[in-house]
């Protein structure tokens, strides 16, 4: 019997991959498309445009069968992971009515006066308090009515690419931000009152599955469009980050994940269900039922080493290239020549404000004689590591749990200093897992389960990913790093808010 294939799509903010695995997890052909810039037609608005996400599919996936050798007809089933909190408006004709609105996208802000108090029956405090307001269907029923009378269904992007493939409307109770679920019972609200405070009739609603759920088969249109093989199952995956925590095996109560990538946060598992009363962390569906992953996130996370790179590395490209190593390779080789603590150099990473510092900036405090590149560029990921524990610990002291068990992937796992810090600042083991694209590998492990080659998801979780490297964290560096958060770190923006805030408005006709 031939090898069985499986591929993870992972449609995300800036780029689409097609990751075909093997059933034991093992990559066999990667695709990838970049998405055209995005588009930000108001300050404050983000959308993506009218055909970027389908187009940015199929390229990625005419990339991977451009290095795939073997035969089309072996692969068994397709699993479908991508950005949260996006909204898509379809048409009865299956057409998008708007340009994707991004989760990045802030006019939900307009809502608030249209909506004034929201009364629902709902028992979940973050539903009552937070979605209808945050709804980007209600920004369409109160400012685009036209658009809201002719939408057949709403879609994220995920369930958009699963319509396109197999024509049905579902989407992944575990990419369901935003949208009227019952997160506390894992379906749709039994009454209207809930779905219609987010500005859709009951009738727009796509049918909410479980992960790992067949949602249909690749139909003639879609083969043609894409290549993917006629009748080929596709399953519903999870969102990006909880498809990363299932592709890296962190799915039982008290595992953490560390993702470094665009948006960089630490993800923890639990079994109850308790959103944080002030918003300082996010609650998601897990991948697997009746689970949630609670997520805390660093403003900006390691986008700010891409602004490190293309700011501050002038030269470095060509001696990369040189060396034939990329800029952040370079950067930490300069880094990792550098002891724990930058020799003093701190950095408080709010490169723009948020809601914790509304008057935040970047800091970098300690200069002297001793620094150069090296120092800049590690005490960067330090100060967003720490900045990420910092977030971490109110999260789990709320939770009540311990991290005792922390996973790693993301882009920026791929350093070993990084690796090690997150080590030393945690004072856990790390497991850094092997394979890079989690959660393209989550996405194949629902469609493994979909194509019937495992029973379940723990089962599939168990065969296709357990490959990880271990760092063990360095005490003398854990208690510096303690002490610099504690003495320094965390003092910064308490003592310079208001210079902050003056700063902000002296300089805002300038930004």
């Amino acid at each position: 019997m031939s090898e069985k294939y499986i591929v993870g799509i992972d449609s995300g903010t800036q780029s689409t991959r097609a990751i075909m695995y093997d059933s034991k997890g093992v990559q066999v052909a990667r695709g990838a498309a970049d998405h055209p810039k995005m588009l930000f037609p108001r300050q404050g608005w983000a959308e993506h445009g009218v055909n970027d996400i389908w187009d940015a599919l199929r390229a990625a996936v005419k990339d991977m069968f451009a290095h795939f050798t073997g035969n089309i007809a072996d692969i068994a089933g397709i699993g479908i992971s991508s950005q949260r909190a996006c909204c898509l408006a379809i048409d009865k004709e299956g057409n998008l009515l708007y340009n994707p609105i991004s989760w990045l996208d802030e006019r939900w802000r307009m809502n608030i006066p249209s909506l004034g108090q929201v009364a629902n029956t709902s028992p979940d405090p973050l539903y009552q308090l937070f979605w209808p307001y945050y709804s980007k269907s209600n920004w369409f029923k109160f400012n685009m009515p036209e658009v809201y009378e002719k939408a057949v269904k709403y879609l994220g992007v995920s369930g958009y690419i699963g319509y396109k493939l197999t024509g049905g409307f579902y989407e992944s109770m575990s990419n369901s931000m935003g949208w009227p679920y019952d997160i506390i019972n894992w379906k749709a609200f039994d009454g209207d009152v809930e779905i219609e405070s987010v500005g859709m009739r009951r009738d727009q609603l796509a049918e909410p599955v479980l992960a790992g759920t067949v949602i249909g088969r690749i139909t003639p249109e879609a083969a043609a469009a894409t290549g993917l093989p006629e009748g080929c199952p596709v399953s519903a995956g999870a969102a990006d980050k909880q498809g990363e925590l299932l592709g890296a095996g962190a799915v039982k109560h008290g595992q953490a994940y560390i993702t470094l990538g665009t948006l960089s946060g630490l993800d923890i598992v639990c079994e109850e269900y308790k959103p944080a009363p002030d918003f300082s962390y996010f609650t998601y569906l897990s991948a697997f039922p009746k689970l949630y992953n609670y997520e805390s996130m660093a403003n900006r996370g390691f986008l700010l080493v891409s602004w490190f790179r293309d700011n501050l590395g002038d030269g470095l490209k060509a001696a990369a290239k040189e060396a034939g190593i990329s800029v952040e390779a370079l950067l930490d080789r300069e880094a990792e020549a550098i002891p724990a603590g930058s020799e003093g150099l701190v950095v408080l990473p709010d490169w723009s404000s948020s809601a914790a510092h509304p008057s935040g900036k970047g800091i970098y405090l300690g200069f002297d004689d001793r620094h150069k590149r090296g120092h800049m560029f590690r005490s960067l990921v330090e100060g967003i590591i720490i900045q990420i524990k910092l977030g971490a610990t109110k999260m789990t002291e709320y939770l009540g749990l311990s991290i005792n068990e922390l996973y790693l992937g993301g882009g920026g796992s791929k350093s070993n200093f990084t690796a090690q810090a997150i080590a030393d600042v945690f004072n856990v083991p790390v497991y850094r897992t092997k394979e890079a694209e989690n959660c393209s590998l989550g996405a194949a492990m629902c469609g493994a389960v979909g194509a019937g080659l495992y029973a379940d998801l723990a089962k599939a979780m168990d065969g296709m990913s357990k490959n990880y490297d271990q760092f063990l964290p360095n005490k003398s560096s854990h208690d510096l790093y303690e002490a610099l958060s504690d003495k320094v770190i965390q003092k910064l923006y308490p003592a310079l808010e208001n210079i902050l805030k003056d700063l902000s408005e002296l300089t805002s006709s300038k930004r």
